[in-house]
């Protein structure tokens, strides 16, 4: 088997324990969060398997290619694939979706180790675990969404599991019924809950960090996020974008990308005023969080991440380029920032 074989098979392997692990909820919930847990870590794996198929292996310099075949090898931890894919694959998936995933492993490895009677009647138990299952899968399918040029062939599959978990959404209608009352309080506070992006349900509590951007809580999975409102750069229609700056207008199906997302939330004629008058504040900045160039604008006495919608409140100059970024840049005339090397490098190139 070629390299891409054997990425083909392990993903295919993934989505059929993905699509085991919502079906048998209801009868089998341990398997249940044992499959889908097993589907998010083969998922991680099959994209750095796109990279070499040694990043799987435990110890990559004692990888061994007939052994890898014959399937004698000791694949990486969850931690060790979120490592690799940021230290080596250069994609960090993020601290969201890690602690989603480990909450999801941490509870597999209680079904694993600990026997759980109550799993089997307990709808608070049953209603956790589809939190669990809602928010994993809300992350590893922006993830997919992603790679999409890697796991392009498997739209369908991808597709057929986003299906399936609307339908597993329905464990968490009783707690969505309970929680009616503290949401109508909501409401009547002015306070509109949205739609949540992991469950679904109305039940994402918003607090306004400004006139576009809101920071949302889910009370009834705990997912958490981040939306921006604006116009569609295309077609002009209001559209909503979550946790990152790259998405598709839901009207027109074109592309929207973090510098059209900096371009709508720019307050232009107060930047163009400001720079005007000696105030650099305004000007386009770096993220010192996803080392996104020029990503963050100004928004209030916050500085936003169109990129990975990380919210700042300070911004400094690098010593040796200039240009503004978020973070701390003590040492960056020497050291440089993300995106020079500073006096160092510049000697080293001489």
């Amino acid at each position: 088997m070629m390299q891409d074989d054997i990425f083909d098979s392990l993903t295919r392997n993934a989505f059929d324990f993905l699509l085991r692990g919502i079906a048998e909820f209801d009868k089998n919930p341990k398997y249940s969060v044992i499959h889908f847990c097993a589907a998010v870590e083969m998922l991680l794996k099959a994209r750095l398997m796109k990279e070499h198929w040694s990043l799987i292996v435990s110890k990559p310099e004692q990888a061994n290619l007939a052994k890898f075949m014959a399937g004698d090898f000791s694949s990486i931890t969850l931690e060790e694939a979120r490592a690799r894919l940021r230290d080596v694959v250069g994609e960090d998936i993020g601290d969201d979706a890690y602690g989603s995933f480990r909450a999801l492993a941490n509870h597999r490895n209680k079904m694993v180790h600990f026997f759980h009677p109550e799993m089997e009647s307990d709808d608070g138990a049953k209603a956790q675990i589809v939190a669990e299952h809602c928010r994993s899968w809300f992350h590893l399918h922006r993830l997919l969404s992603g790679w999409g040029g890697y796991f392009h062939d498997f739209a369908g599959e991808i597709a057929r599991a986003d299906l399936a978990m609307k339908a597993h959404r329905k464990y968490l209608s009783a707690k969505f019924k309970a929680l009616k009352t503290e949401l109508a309080k909501v409401r009547k506070a002015g306070n509109t809950p949205r739609a949540c992006s992991a469950c679904g349900f109305k039940a994402a509590v918003p607090k306004d960090l400004d006139s576009q951007i809101a920071s949302l809580h889910c009370v009834v999975c705990d997912h958490t996020e981040t939306q921006v409102e604006i116009n569609c750069p295309h077609c002009s229609k209001p559209i909503v974008i979550a946790n990152e700056g790259y998405a598709t207008c839901k009207h027109c199906d074109m592309p929207i990308k973090p510098e059209d997302l900096a371009d709508a939330l720019i307050d232009h004629a107060a930047a163009h005023s400001a720079i005007a008058d000696g105030d650099v504040r305004w000007e386009p900045a770096n993220c010192g969080a996803c080392e996104g160039y020029h990503t963050v604008v100004k928004r209030g006495d916050g500085y936003f991440c169109t990129n990975c919608f990380d919210i700042s409140y300070h911004i400094e100059q690098c010593g040796w380029c200039n240009d503004l970024n978020t973070g701390d840049m003590e040492y960056s005339y020497s050291t440089g920032c993300s995106h020079c090397d500073g006096k160092v490098g510049w000697e080293r190139d001489d």
